[in-house]
Order: structure tokens, then C-alpha cells, then sequence
């Protein structure tokens, strides 16, 4: 019986010297390959104040302001993609009395040419549909055409995004926003719109591929 202990023991002694050989190299091989998992895409929701200044060929610009959402997912650390939409109001247009709106659905990639520190410059097309409610006045009378027209739209932009503590960032944009509208004389006319957004944007997940945006 003692020489068995004596034995056992021996065994248990290198068998706890090999554990204590092997772990500081396992921990150090864990330590630069990276987390399991932390590879991949990035994903992001945002939502925030979006202002529109919407030009009325013939008849003035017209000021809307209301809320923007989007849903991002960043590919690599210089391409993603954004779904978009927001819907903007403003009240007793162009003096018709009538209310006027803006709501748009885009989707289209994202490009981050340059990025430091916590700050990165994103440029990004977007396409999609509008949909556009206005009242636009008759010249020379005190009538006024009001409707809906529902039209293919587009974006073009940049902005920039500043990470804050946690999974937070805030994100600021400006767009070149191309939708349709009925003119006075009852036909469907292109618009030019420019369109200015604040969000706050939560980090659902980051990928260590992106390295800092």
C-alpha cells in the first residue's frame, strides 16, 4: 500500500506539472488568435431627429423635420450596406393651409474611405422608393393643387459617426434626395431635396474585422 502511494503520488506530481506547464502557453495562444466568435460582420440600428429642405420648382421651398431609423451592417472595414427610412412633416405649406409630408424607404451600400481614432467618414448611395405629399399654389389665383405622388427615389450622402462609451455612437449625415411631386399644373415634376440627420446609433454587434469603426 505504500509503495502504491508512493507511486500515485509521483503520477499526480507530473500530472500537475504538466498543467501548469501547458496553461500559460494555452492562455497565450487564446490571447493572439482573439475571442471565439469576435470575427464576422458588424450590425447596427440607429434612430433620430431628420430634418428636409424639399425645393417646389415655381414655388418656394417648403421645411420638414421629423424622425429617421436605419439598420446597418458593415461587411468589411471599408464596406456595408444601410436600410433607411424616415418620414419628415411640415405644416401649412407655401400658405395653402395644408399639411405636407415626406416618407421614404431606401436600401445601398456604404463606403468608409477614412476613419481615426473614434471618428470615421462614410460615403453611401441609396435607392428606393418616396412617397411625397404636398400642396403646391396656382399662380394668379387663390387656388391650390394638394396630392400624393409615389415615385422611385434616390439618395447620395456622406456623414460621420463618433463611437461613445459602451456600444453607442453618434452619427451625422446629410443627403442629396431625389423624389417627385404634382406641380400646379397637375403633373408630376422631379424634386430636389436636401436632407440633414442626427442619430444615435446602438451596436448590436462588432466584428473584429472592422478594427475601429
Amino acid at each position: 500500500m505504500s509503495k502504491f502511494r508512493v507511486i500515485l503520488t509521483a503520477t499526480a506530481s507530473r500530472i500537475l506539472l504538466a498543467i501548469v506547464l501547458v496553461t500559460p502557453m494555452l492562455a497565450q495562444s487564446r490571447m493572439q488568435s482573439g475571442p471565439a466568435g469576435a470575427t464576422g460582420p458588424a450590425f447596427d440600428v440607429s434612430a433620430g431627429y431628420s430634418y428636409l429642405a424639399m425645393q417646389i420648382p415655381g414655388a418656394g421651398q417648403i421645411n420638414l423635420s421629423g424622425l429617421d431609423a436605419s439598420g446597418g451592417v458593415d461587411l468589411t472595414r471599408r464596406w456595408g450596406a444601410v436600410v433607411d427610412g424616415s418620414y419628415v412633416r411640415g405644416s401649412a405649406v407655401l400658405g395653402t393651409g395644408q399639411n405636407s409630408y415626406v416618407l421614404s424607404a431606401l436600401v445601398g451600400p456604404t463606403f468608409y474611405p477614412f476613419g481615426r481614432g473614434r471618428t470615421s467618414l462614410f460615403l453611401r448611395a441609396l435607392g428606393g422608393a418616396g412617397l411625397v405629399d404636398s400642396a403646391v399654389p396656382v399662380t394668379g389665383s387663390s387656388n391650390y393643387v394638394h396630392g400624393w405622388v409615389a415615385r422611385p427615389s434616390y439618395a447620395v450622402g456622406a456623414g460621420l459617426e463618433q463611437s461613445l462609451p459602451g456600444p453607442f455612437a453618434l452619427r451625422v449625415n446629410g443627403d442629396y434626395l431625389r423624389t417627385a411631386f404634382a406641380n400646379s399644373a397637375r403633373v408630376v415634376q422631379l424634386q430636389n431635396n436636401l436632407r440633414i440627420t442626427a442619430s444615435i446609433v446602438l451596436r448590436l454587434r462588432q466584428g473584429a474585422i472592422l478594427g475601429g469603426h
